[in-house]
């Protein structure tokens, strides 16, 4: 048991004398890192050790000074600052309107479910309104284009150049009698997908309205000067409205 002993005794202290050969001892290392300058290094050892790391207060981000600190230039405003703002300047000049109106449409905006019967009844006559509008533009279209309607882009061979009626109003008066339908319903329905497809159905309309004024253009030249006065699918024009509409209940009172 005395030799074995001794033998492993012998055999920790080569494996101590060897690591202590090889492996550099932490203790300097970590003394540089923290920058404590006034312990002296041997000039290998802190070439060694030091080269990696800065002893720069900053890096290390401890014990810094207050002139040594970097600000954002940030700051949070003083209450007596803006209470000094606020009275800068002479009452009624200074825009107070604008602020009245900004926080009462934030007052509105926070108590908004309060109206939501209101706008609910009020979105289902305009809803109405609309839809009916454009109802009716679509189907006077549909009268007026008579035997030349088709549903393709392409006009038919004998097809006659419509100027008059919901013509006049629109170039597209059956698109834009559809279009409308469909606003009219969303809001009748309060439904935001109905209002998104109805927008993705006016871009197809407007591709494929595009192409049949194409081809109307090369049948008859004087489409060029009928495009430039009438809107594409929207009428504008009031006064023409209320004559068709007096022309199509038969009025004869003046409005």
């Amino acid at each position: 048991r005395t030799m074995s002993g001794a033998i492993y005794l012998l055999a920790m202290m080569t494996c101590v004398c060897t690591a202590h050969a090889f492996i550099p001892p932490v203790q300097p290392f970590a003394y540089c890192v923290r920058g404590m300058s006034h312990l002296t290094l041997k000039p290998e050892i802190s070439r060694q050790y030091c080269h990696r790391r800065s002893p720069s207060r900053k890096i290390v981000g401890m014990g810094l000074a207050d002139d040594e600190k970097e600000t954002s230039g940030r700051k949070m405003p003083t209450v007596d600052k803006t209470m000094q703002n606020m009275a800068d300047g002479k009452f009624g000049e200074r825009g107070e309107l604008y602020v009245g109106l900004q926080f009462f449409f934030i007052f509105l905006i926070i108590i908004a479910p309060a109206f939501e019967d209101t706008f609910e009844s009020l979105s289902l006559l305009v809803g109405t309104l609309i839809c009916s509008s454009g109802l009716g533009l679509g189907a006077v279209g549909v009268l007026d284009l008579g035997d030349s309607l088709t549903p393709w882009p392409k006009p038919t061979s004998d097809n006659e150049l419509q100027t008059t009626g919901s013509y006049g109003l629109s170039r597209h008066p059956i698109y834009g009698g559809l279009l409308i339908t469909c606003v009219g319903l969303s809001l009748i329905s309060l439904s935001y997908p109905r209002l998104f497809f109805t927008f993705l159905l006016l871009l197809i309309l407007d591709v494929k309205a595009e192409k049949e004024e194409r081809w109307l253009s090369s049948v008859h030249p004087q489409y060029g000067e009928y495009k430039q006065e009438v809107p594409k699918f929207f009428p504008r024009d009031v006064s023409k409205m209320v004559a068709l509409f007096k022309d199509l209940m038969g009025a004869t009172t003046p409005w």
